[in-house]
C-alpha cells in the first residue's frame, strides 16, 4: 500500500537553509506533490500550514464532468468553519426571512450541492489551544467510523479484527503560530462513498511561498496558468516568492456495478478458499485428509462415503496461545472462540491426551487466514475427542459433570452480586482472564496462577475481615494478611485450629505458589515448584485444574462457617 508520507508535506512548509531561493519559487512544485498524493492508497483532504492551504470538498460529479476550469481555479477556498447555518435575510421584496442554509452556498458554482468533509469551529473565548477539527458525520457514519482518541483516527474493525485507522487527524502547534493540520483517508472508503453519493473529490489548494514577516508585496509579477485533465491552477513568481492556486479532482476509483459484484463474489462459495485438514471420519471410521469445503462432506441426512461435517479435527495444545494472549481482540470462552467483528469457532475441547479439538464443519466457516493458522498445528489423533464434547455435541445431552473452575467462577459471581463487606467484587474481567492451562509451558501455567490468585485470593479485604475478627474476640497481629485472619475467624466460630488449617490450606498454596512463580522468588524456586506440578499431577493443566477444585471447596467451606447464603 502507497500510504501518505507527512515528511513530504512538511518539506512544502518550510524554507529550507540551503537553497532557501530556489524553494521560494517553486511553489507549482507543491502541486505535483498534489498530484502524486492522488495516485496513493491514503490521501490528503485537507492541510494547512505555512506556505500550505489544501481543501478537499465532495462536488456532485455531474457538475464537475466536464469541470469548469474557470471557476474552479477561480473560485474561492471554502473557509473551514462553513457549515450548516440558520440564515437570516431581510429585503428584496420578501421581508424577513429564516432558513437553513448547507455549506458551499456561495464562492464557487462547481461546488454547490457538494459536501464538506472538513469543519473547524472555533469556541471563541471558551475553547482552549488549536481549533478542532471535526468530519462530516455523513460520512463517518456510512463508513462505520469511531473516532479513537490515543490513534488520532477514525477507526473500524477489519476483517481479521484488527483496528484499522481509516481516517486520521493530525494537528500539530508552533511557537510561530502558524501550526499544521492535516487530515487523510483511505482512498478505497473515500472511492467507494463518492461512488454511492454520485460526488468527485475537489481539492482547493492555495500554495504562497515568502520570507513570512519580511514580505514587502508581490509587485511586478509574472504570472502563469495551467490546464490539464481534472487539474487547473494559475500562479505566478518574482524575485520574492511564489504562489500556486487552483484545484485538482480525483475521482472515484470504483462503481456502483463493481461494488455489487465485490458483495456478490463474498457471498459466492465458489469463490472461496478453503485448507485441508487430518481429520478421524467418524462415519467410517478411519484418519483421512480432506478439504474443509462443503462439497468434500456431509451430514447426517446425505447418502454419500465423504466424512461428516462433524469428524473431529486435532490440533497442538499451543493452538490456543494466541487467542489467550489477545483478550482485547479474542473472547475464549470454555468451549467457544469469538474474534471480534471477524469470525466465531463454535465449539473446541481438550481431550485426555491435551490435543485440542473442533469440528471440521466448524472450520469451514472461518476466515481462509484463520483456517491456514489452525491448519499449522493440525496432527492426527492420539485419543477420542473429550467425554464432556461427545455428549453435548454428539449424543446432544446436557454435560453436569463438575468443572473446578466453572465452579469456582460461579460461586465468585454469585459473591459478586451480594459480595459482604470483606468481599470485592471481582467482575467478569477478572473471571474471562482465568483460564485453564492448555499447554505444558511453565509461562502459561504461571500465567493462569496469577490470574486464579487475581480472580480469588485479592478478593478478600483486609480491613473488613480485621473488623470482623476482632468483634469475635481475636487477637491479631498488624502483619496478618487475608488469609492468615480468616483462619482465626473459623478458629472463633468453633472450628479447631487443625480444621482451620485445613480448610485455608489451598488458598494459602495457590497465594504462595503465585508468589513463587509470578514474583521475585529465586529460579532454583521456580523451578522447583515447575518440577513438584509436573511430578505430582503428570502436567500443569492436571495441577492447576485439582489445585482450582481444592480452593473452590475451600471457598465454600469459608462461606458456610462464615453463614453467607448466596442468592442463586
Amino acid at each position: 500500500m502507497k500510504r501518505f508520507k507527512m515528511s513530504e508535506l512538511e518539506s512544502l512548509t518550510e524554507c529550507p537553509k540551503h537553497g532557501a531561493m530556489e524553494w521560494l519559487l517553486g511553489a507549482e512544485d507543491s502541486v505535483g506533490f498534489l498530484k502524486n498524493n492522488a495516485e496513493t492508497d491514503e490521501l490528503l483532504i485537507y492541510a494547512s500550514g505555512k506556505s500550505v492551504l489544501i481543501h478537499g470538498v465532495l462536488a456532485l460529479s455531474s457538475k464537475v464532468t466536464p469541470p469548469d476550469a474557470h471557476d474552479l481555479q477561480n473560485g474561492s477556498i471554502p473557509d473551514a468553519d462553513d457549515c450548516w447555518v440558520i440564515q437570516r435575510a431581510w429585503g428584496g421584496g420578501e421581508g424577513h426571512r429564516i432558513y437553513l442554509e448547507p455549506p458551499l452556498s456561495f464562492g464557487s458554482k462547481s461546488l454547490e450541492g457538494g459536501e464538506k468533509l472538513i469543519y473547524r469551529r472555533p469556541f471563541h473565548g471558551v475553547q482552549q489551544g488549536p481549533t478542532l477539527i471535526e468530519l462530516s458525520q455523513k460520512l463517518v457514519h456510512s463508513l462505520g467510523l469511531y473516532f479513537v482518541p490515543e490513534r488520532k483516527a477514525y477507526c473500524r474493525l477489519d476483517h481479521r479484527g484488527d483496528i484499522e485507522d481509516v481516517i486520521k487527524v493530525f494537528q500539530r502547534e508552533s511557537v510561530d503560530g502558524w501550526g499544521l493540520n492535516v487530515v487523510t483517508i483511505l482512498r478505497n472508503d473515500l472511492g467507494k462513498y463518492m461512488a454511492l453519493s454520485g460526488t468527485s473529490l475537489v481539492l482547493r489548494f492555495d500554495f504562497t511561498r515568502v520570507k513570512w514577516g519580511s514580505f514587502s508585496g508581490w509587485g511586478t509579477i509574472e504570472h502563469y496558468e495551467k490546464n490539464e485533465r481534472d487539474l487547473f491552477y494559475h500562479g505566478g513568481k518574482n524575485g520574492q516568492g511564489s504562489f500556486a492556486y487552483g484545484a485538482i479532482i480525483i475521482r472515484p476509483n470504483v462503481t456502483v456495478d463493481e461494488l455489487v459484484q465485490e458483495w456478490k463474489d463474498e457471498d459466492d462459495p465458489k469463490k472461496r478458499q478453503y485448507a485441508i485438514f487430518k481429520i478421524y471420519d467418524r462415519k467410517n471410521k478411519r484418519n483421512v485428509e480432506t478439504s474443509c469445503a462443503p462439497e468434500f462432506l456431509s451430514n447426517y441426512f446425505q447418502q454419500s462415503d465423504l466424512p461428516w461435517e462433524v469428524s473431529p479435527a486435532f490440533f497442538r495444545p499451543e493452538v490456543l496461545l494466541r487467542f489467550k494472549s489477545d483478550p482485547e481482540k479474542f473472547t475464549l470462552e470454555d468451549r467457544s472462540i469469538t474474534c471480534r467483528n471477524a469470525w466465531h469457532l463454535k465449539t473446541y475441547d481438550i481431550n485426555e491426551a491435551g490435543q485440542v479439538h473442533t469440528y471440521i464443519g466448524y472450520l469451514a466457516k472461518l476466515p481462509y487466514e484463520e483456517q491456514l493458522y489452525w491448519q499449522s498445528f493440525n496432527e492426527w489423533p492420539r485419543g477420542s475427542i473429550s467425554g464432556r464434547a461427545f455428549k453435548t455435541d454428539i449424543l446432544g445431552e446436557w454435560d453436569t459433570a463438575y468443572d473446578p473452575l466453572n465452579a469456582l467462577k460461579h460461586t465468585i459471581r454469585r459473591l459478586d452480586k451480594s459480595p459482604p463487606r470483606w468481599w470485592k467484587p471481582r467482575g467478569e474481567a477478572l473471571s474471562d482472564a482465568t483460564r485453564y492451562p492448555a499447554t505444558d509451558s511453565p509461562k502459561e501455567w504461571a500465567d493462569e496462577i496469577l490470574a486464579l490468585d487475581q480472580l480469588l485470593i485479592e478478593g478478600f479485604l483486609v480491613r473488613p475481615l480485621q473488623t470482623q475478627a476482632e468483634s469475635t474476640g481475636c487477637i491479631l497481629d498488624p502483619k496478618w494478611k487475608s488469609l492468615k485472619i480468616i483462619q482465626e475467624i473459623l478458629i472463633a466460630n468453633g472450628k479447631s485450629e487443625t480444621d482451620a488449617v485445613a480448610i485455608m490450606a489451598p488458598l494459602q498454596t495457590l497465594h504462595n505458589l503465585r508468589t513463587v512463580v509470578k514474583g521475585h522468588a529465586t529460579t532454583e524456586k521456580k523451578k522447583k515448584a515447575e518440577v513438584e506440578a509436573r511430578t505430582n499431577y503428570g502436567n500443569f493443566r492436571s495441577h492447576f485444574t485439582q489445585l482450582t477444585a481444592d480452593c473452590d471447596n475451600a471457598l465454600n467451606d469459608v462461606l458456610t462457617a462464615f453463614g453467607v447464603i448466596l442468592e442463586s
